[in-house]
């Protein structure tokens, strides 16, 4: 007997579930609640504000990175509506992490207003995600030389950054090849995001009390890792996943791990206010997409009255 799609999303949706509850359950019984509760509550909410303009700066980046792209399909969508359909994906990414999430939805939306073929615009979407955990890979890759812990070969890790470049173009040349002539301007930008998250989790720490001097390189380095394994989808959102990377990570390198899983739920915390405002384009998407349309119809008009005069 054959499931229906709809059990099947389900049935993985029950499984996501699961081993976030296990991951959070696991949690539970290796950190001290209450000091983690009494760090999140003593927070400096100056340095906290800091840390939130810094995430939706990246996220502002983010919108123009994904544009981009869409802009070498060839697909063009006015920047303002962009950024509200791209927020419109932060809210459903969040909240609807197990069903169709924001990714599906706008590549829904656009297909059915402007019909650009689906799988250019997953190929776009896709190139967006990877470029991000490209560069949060030349990012770690950097980074390992100055972790406080020995690994073989630690000196050379930085050698396969150029790897890391020349697969992600690859992968644009192989399967979306108008996308490659985007190809440094993306990562540019995926370089700039990063850093301004990471920039957002280090005022987080500091807004914590938590003693970065000489670990600094050690935090980045776990909350970049994090990034990644949350991205896997086998958690609901990532919860868990992210946390627990950086459990583990603080006890390999000697860090407080109470700040350290306190970064991690502040930070997320963060990402779900800064997708909060979103749900005000999913009452009226379709809005998003025909206003270019019918405006560009507009101005069409007057040559078409000023030719018959």
């Amino acid at each position: 007997m054959q499931l229906s799609p709809r059990l099947v999303k389900t049935f993985k949706t029950l499984i996501k579930v699961g081993i976030s509850s296990l991951a959070i359950w696991y949690l539970a019984t290796k950190i001290d609640t209450k000091t983690l509760l009494s760090t999140a509550r003593s927070t400096n909410y100056w340095l906290i504000g800091t840390a939130i303009m810094a995430y939706v700066a990246s996220q502002f980046i983010a919108a123009l990175r994904l544009n981009t792209l869409f802009k070498h399909l060839p697909l063009k969508i006015e920047s303002t509506n962009n950024i509200k359909l791209y927020w419109m994906g932060l809210f459903y990414n969040i909240f609807l992490p197990g069903g169709v999430g924001g990714d599906g939805y706008k590549v829904f939306l656009i297909h059915k207003y402007i019909k650009t073929p689906t799988k250019r615009l997953i190929g776009a979407i896709l190139a967006d995600r990877l470029s991000g955990l490209s560069v949060i890979l030349v990012y770690l890759l950097a980074l390992v030389y100055f972790i406080n812990y020995e690994l073989p070969y630690q000196g050379w890790f930085w050698a396969l950054i150029p790897t890391v470049g020349v697969g992600y173009f690859l992968f644009l040349y192989l399967f979306n090849r108008p996308l490659t002539a985007a190809f440094w301007k993306v990562n540019a930008w995926s370089l700039l995001i990063q850093g301004l998250q990471v920039v957002s989790a280090m005022l987080i720490l500091e807004a914590m009390g938590a003693k970065v001097v000489g670990h600094r390189d050690d935090f980045i380095f776990l909350f970049l890792l994090s990034a990644i394994t949350a991205s896997v989808p086998i958690t609901l959102g990532g919860i868990g996943a992210r946390e627990l990377t950086l459990l583990k990570g603080a006890e390999i390198l000697n860090l407080n791990a109470n700040h350290a899983v306190a970064l991690s739920l502040i930070f997320y915390l963060i990402s779900v206010v800064v997708a909060l405002p979103g749900i005000i384009y999913t009452f009226a998407p379709g809005k998003l997409l025909i206003v270019k349309q019918t405006s560009a119809a507009c101005a069409e008009q007057p040559k078409a009255t000023t030719t018959n005069t």
